[in-house]
């Protein structure tokens, strides 16, 4: 199971850092930034990619501590890419580390990947909205040629991952009877 599990991390790790970056992209902490970026089709595909710091501002068991929303459009005004989504946490009054109010906590959010059909200059437009945190940073990264299907490695820790639990299921109910 752990091999499975260690296997399932790695390989979705390296799904998201794939390829290399192309352009690394500031955005305000807190309201609305946007820009243009020139790509072209030799990067394809592109994965973009929201990386945010932030602190909490409360000890709540559900939690949704900010929000986002990112709109990539062509030169004719041609939607791209768009997607909206939120950091939410549930969790149990036990599992709330008691710093997490003065600790920065960090998180990467694989938005999507596409293909660049020409060269041109795209329009982007970023949202972060605070909610029950402070985003202290926050920067989307442009990945240029990256892969867009999941590795066989992460099927095969997944594979592993529900074979243990399965093996340590008939194992403990053997041992019952």
């Amino acid at each position: 199971m752990v091999i499975g599990l260690v296997l399932i991390v790695y390989s979705g790790s390296m799904y998201i850092q794939s390829g290399e970056v192309a352009q690394t992209i500031p955005l305000e902490i807190a309201g609305d930034t946007e820009g243009t970026v020139e790509l072209t089709p030799d990067m394809s595909p592109v994965r973009v990619i929201l990386n945010t710091e932030f602190i909490s501002r409360t000890k709540s068991e559900a939690v949704r501590f900010y929000s986002y929303t990112i709109d990539i459009k062509d030169d004719q005004n041609n939607e791209v890419l768009s997607q909206s989504g939120a950091l939410t946490l549930r969790r149990e009054s036990k599992d709330i580390p008691a710093n997490e109010l003065s600790r920065t906590q960090r998180r990467i959010h694989s938005i999507d990947a596409f293909s660049i059909p020409r060269k041109s200059t795209y329009h982007w437009e970023t949202g972060l909205l605070n909610r029950q945190a402070r985003v202290s940073s926050a920067h989307l990264e442009i990945r240029r040629n990256v892969q867009t299907e999941l590795p066989m490695s992460l099927w095969l820790g997944l594979g592993l991952l529900i074979g243990g639990i399965f093996l340590g299921f008939f194992i403990t109910k053997r041992g019952e009877e």
